[in-house]
């Protein structure tokens, strides 16, 4: 017997006006940006991990003239880099204490909500005055690996 020979013919689909227009309401997957929430969430967990876990590889320790030499500063080069620190935290400073002064102003008149925004606001602009200074009193005291201890007495020292 010959063997017959079937031809698959493939249909395209055309949808209609009415058809795209209903599908645009069910596409739920496209409508809700399934594809950017779910690269996000692996994101946020990923750095959430990577955050709260504990690193197995040991802390590089070097001193102060070490770093200073590997990085080939000469003592202008530190001298303006100290100097950049003290006016980075001076400036961060004066940011942080008009925050400050809003955000107490924000409060008498109970506006909460926008006193929750700034006391966030505050809090980076004083974590980067302190990060500033903290830089700048370790190149002031030439020692690295220094503690939160360590700058407050530094800062009380000044103060006496």
């Amino acid at each position: 017997m010959p063997e017959e020979k079937t031809i698959k013919v493939i249909e395209t689909k055309k949808s209609g006006p009415v058809k795209r227009f209903f599908k645009s309401f069910v596409d739920v997957k496209k409508w809700s940006s399934y594809d950017e929430v779910s690269t996000n969430t692996k994101t946020t967990i990923g750095l959430y991990r990577r955050f709260f876990s504990r690193s197995t590889e040991p802390i590089h320790q070097e001193t102060y003239e070490q770093s200073v030499a590997r990085l080939n500063l000469n003592e202008t080069q530190l001298a303006n880099r100290k100097r950049v620190f003290l006016y980075s935290a001076l400036i961060y400073s004066v940011f942080a204490l008009g925050f400050l002064i809003y955000f107490i102003y924000l409060l008498a008149h109970m506006y909460l909500y926008a006193a929750c925004f700034e006391f966030i606001l505050l809090g980076l602009v004083a974590v980067a005055a302190y990060r500033e200074h903290f830089w700048y009193m370790q190149m002031q005291k030439k020692k690295l690996g220094c503690n939160f201890y360590d700058w407050v007495a530094f800062i009380l020292r000044r103060a006496n």
